[in-house]
């Protein structure tokens, strides 16, 4: 938001706290169904806004207000909803194709989100939001592994993990075997793959537009940290904060 026009920047914040008070439910419940009520509270708080009344609630009252003054796409903020329920249930990623799907209506709507906060809509968006969505997503995926683990959840499929001998109970033990390894390298193939693809088409979007793909920035640097991490089950990768800072504010797709 810092580096946007400054017109969109509340708006952009507007949405990076409801992406956050969605991303807190799991953390912050103990039960599943407790989980699934704040989620369907907030399904009902859109659609109350949509209506013209107010919760209450600072984040959910400023969300249906901008969508109203964007016209942004109540399917996508319900989507970001509705994917948040894994979190809460299964825990462990099954496959390749869910985490695909889990990472565009997450990472993904929140790009086609902030682009439509920017005036930027149309396939060209779409396009950017869905592969940007995979490389951020994955990037960010693997470096919370530590952290979800510790909470008894694994977001490498798998699929992935089983076909290289290994599994997700192996991860929840906190063990890296070669397996782990070797998928992890693959999905950070997989990013890098993403993020090229994502910026041919962020490359061709009006300036206005490409800041909302501004933390794609950060998504190279993250995969080095993590490629260079010894111990991916017990350290977050991180990098140099204000490097952050000159990689956001001197990006170009």
């Amino acid at each position: 938001a810092l580096f946007a026009p400054g017109a969109a920047r509340g708006d952009l914040v507007t949405l990076i706290a409801f992406n956050v008070e969605l991303a807190r439910i799991a953390e912050q419940t103990s039960e599943p169904d407790l989980g699934a009520i704040r989620l369907q509270w907030w399904r009902d708080a859109l659609d109350k806004g949509a209506k013209g009344e107010i919760t209450g609630h600072p984040v959910a009252d400023a969300v249906t207000a901008l969508m109203a003054r964007r016209d942004l796409s109540g399917e996508r903020l319900g989507a970001m909803i509705d994917a948040r329920a894994f979190d809460l249930t299964a825990k462990i990623m099954p496959d390749q194709a869910a985490l695909e799907t889990y990472l565009q209506d997450t990472a993904g709507a929140l790009f086609a989100l902030s682009a439509e906060c920017l005036g930027a809509r149309g396939t060209l968006v779409d396009l950017a939001a869905a592969q940007g969505g995979l490389a951020y997503g994955l990037t960010g995926l693997m470096r919370a592994l530590p952290v979800h683990a510790a909470r008894g959840r694994v977001d490498l499929p798998a699929d992935m993990l089983r076909s290289q001998s290994s599994s997700p109970e192996e991860i929840l033990a906190g063990k890296a075997s070669e397996g782990v390894s070797v998928v992890l390298a693959e999905l950070r193939r997989k990013a890098r793959e993403a993020l090229e693809e994502a910026r041919q088409h962020v490359a061709a979007l009006d300036p206005g537009g490409r800041a909302a793909f501004l933390p794609l920035a950060l998504v190279e640097p993250y995969l080095a940290a993590l490629e260079s991490e010894r111990d991916p089950l017990h350290k977050v990768a991180g990098i140099n904060p204000l490097y952050r800072l000159w990689r956001l504010a001197t990006w170009r797709a």
